[in-house]
């Protein structure tokens, strides 16, 4: 009766074990056993062979990082001071300016604006998993020195002893005759000092900037008014300053805006949105 009673309990034990071990085994592993093996060995950051490798961004120097990115979804970009408004599509490729944790800093065409935008609205990855980054090989370890105190270096060698001569005496050298003295040099007659140059018209000076064309923002028709400033000093340098008032299409319709002209040397050195300081191009 007692071999009777222990193969039960054996047959038992086994059931039970046959039954709850998915469940102790997923209280154990934290791994569910309804997954497939592959993605278990995913769960215990065990990535399987010929799956593409993670990549670092922040280890990557710019000469790594491709020039242009391509953006997935939509993308619009106002800037109040200026009222310029910029819309991508999807599609569009952009300037990959540089990497800032989560996002890409990228500049649309010509223009001289910044964009920040998450990496994933790009295709930043895709091209570095397409073509990874060369990575630069370790330097190779310095060669151990031999056992028993050996080195490789070789035996310095000694000094060779030379038997000491007399040195001959020198022939007696005559004194050099006394050099002439020089004549006097004449002293170059004062050149002459061009006539200080008159006032500057800051304001002819500011319209001839802008019927060359030195800027793109605005034409000489968009015009509404030209005033003259006072002087500034900017790091030191002095410049005339002018303003001038013009119309123009922003995203809440037709604004008059501001532009100022730094004037030096009789030319306009810059113009700027007072506001923001931002230069005009």
């Amino acid at each position: 009766m007692k071999p009777f009673l222990i193969l039960v309990g054996i047959a038992a034990m086994g059931v039970l074990g046959f039954v709850a071990e998915p469940a102790f085994r997923f209280k154990v592993t934290g791994l569910n056993p309804k997954k497939t093996s592959g993605n278990a060995l995913e769960t215990l950051g065990i990535r399987p062979s010929g799956s593409a490798p993670t990549i670092d961004l922040t280890a990557l120097t710019p000469e790594q990082l491709p020039k242009n990115v391509t953006i997935s979804d939509e993308l619009k970009f106002a800037d109040e001071a200026s009222g310029l408004s910029i819309t991508l599509a999807p599609g569009s490729r952009s300037k990959l300016l540089r990497i800032e944790g989560a996002n890409a800093v990228i500049r649309p065409g010509d223009t001289a604006y910044s964009i920040v935008l998450p990496i994933s609205k790009t295709n930043l990855m895709e091209q570095l998993a397409a073509k990874p980054p060369a990575t630069t090989p370790p330097p190779a370890p310095k060669p151990t020195p031999a056992p028993g105190g050996d080195s490789e270096e070789p035996a310095p060698v000694p000094a060779t002893v030379v038997d000491p001569q007399p040195a001959p005496v020198p022939a007696p050298v005559p004194e050099p005759a006394p050099a002439p003295e020089p004549a006097p040099i004449p002293e170059p007659a004062p050149v002459p000092t061009a006539p200080a140059a008159g006032p500057v018209d800051v304001v002819k000076v500011m319209q001839e900037s802008i019927r060359s064309g030195q800027i793109k923002e605005f034409t000489f028709d968009q015009v509404l008014g030209w005033k003259a400033a006072a002087d500034e000093t900017v790091n030191g340098v002095e410049f005339q300053t002018g303003t001038a008032a013009y119309k123009a299409e922003t995203i809440l319709g037709v604004n008059e805006l501001q532009a100022k002209a730094f004037i030096k040397d009789g030319k306009v050195q810059r113009w700027i949105w007072p506001k923001t300081s931002m230069e005009i191009k």
